[in-house]
């Protein structure tokens, strides 16, 4: 039986565990990663692929490995950036597919996806490095107002990032931006009554340990930095991020963090739209069969077209 987004915290991680060790976090992503890849990722990936075919290649810019999406008659004059989710630890190739596939199918968007480095190999700020440095290449061809960046997870979490970062550095930041699955500003209750809404004993953390502590992949970063977490930073830096969309869902551990964000944005005067699903949990949309993953996928395309120039 294949899992579903919200089993991924069960898979060979025992509650209460903690990573005091380099090694135990190394081995603890490796079997995150083994066994999510056999026991997820893999099957749906390969089933979203064939049901939402699109040209696929792989290359390198800048360095960095990427895969691009290109379905038919793919719109010209927008580009968009994917950042796939995964703990900041893994997810790259199979949940690389499963979020780009469906929006370049739907949406008529080319995407490139970014397999960017992250723990255990990698620490902070590794990914933010990567992402900008194909950021790059597109500006080299596209208007910024052209060029969205989007993620699930720590992809949404990463597109938070390294839009502080282009702030912090005077880098131009893209048209729009889409955090779905993800926020910052910490935890909250989100945490408690996802666990207590999918069947778990509270709170639910692991996916967030993989990342965290004084092993993990922020184990570097220092206490406070914006680019880390862009909902402490001040107004004046918060108001120069673009039309912004969240998506998260009533069970979902990334409630609360996708609520502080989209607060944060709102008060700095960004144009900000959330939605939340009733009922669901995190990344749900993976599931892209089902209606509500559809009306997600839906919401992404109209967003993007709404908030991209396209070279007007």
């Amino acid at each position: 039986m294949m899992a579903t987004p919200t089993d991924l915290t069960d898979i060979s991680i025992p509650a209460g565990f903690t990573f005091d060790s380099e090694d135990a976090y190394r081995d603890a992503v490796e079997r995150f990663r083994r066994d999510v890849d056999s026991r997820y990722l893999r099957p749906l990936s390969e089933m979203i692929v064939e049901q939402c075919p699109t040209q696929r290649s792989t290359r390198t810019i800048a360095g960095v490995p990427v895969e691009e999406f290109v379905p038919r008659d793919a719109d010209p004059d927008r580009v968009l950036i994917n950042l796939h989710g995964g703990a900041f630890c893994s997810g790259a190739v199979h949940v690389s597919r499963i979020e780009s596939a469906p929006l370049a199918h739907r949406g008529g968007f080319r995407i490139v996806s970014v397999d960017y480095r992250q723990g255990h190999e990698h620490t902070y700020p590794a990914a933010t490095e990567d992402v900008v440095a194909v950021y790059r290449d597109p500006l080299a061809h596209y208007a910024p107002g052209q060029i969205g960046i989007y993620g699930g997870s720590a992809g949404g979490m990463l597109t938070a990032q390294v839009t502080a970062w282009l702030v912090r550095h005077g880098l131009p930041v893209p048209g729009a931006l889409g955090i779905f699955g993800a926020g910052t500003g910490g935890a909250g209750d989100g945490d408690y009554f996802s666990a207590i809404g999918n069947g778990k004993t509270p709170p639910d953390q692991i996916i967030s340990r993989l990342a965290d502590g004084d092993v993990g992949y922020f184990s570097t970063a220092e206490p406070g930095d914006p680019c880390v977490d862009p909902t402490l930073a001040p107004v004046e830096f918060r108001t120069q991020f673009p039309p912004t969309l969240l998506i998260t869902g009533t069970r979902a551990i990334d409630l609360s963090p996708a609520l502080t964000t989209h607060r944060a944005l709102c008060r700095a005067g960004v144009d900000a739209a959330l939605h939340v699903f009733d009922g669901l949990g995190h990344c749900f949309y993976y599931t892209a069969a089902t209606p509500e993953a559809q009306d997600a996928y839906e919401t992404m395309v109209r967003f993007f077209r709404k908030n991209l120039s396209g070279g007007e």
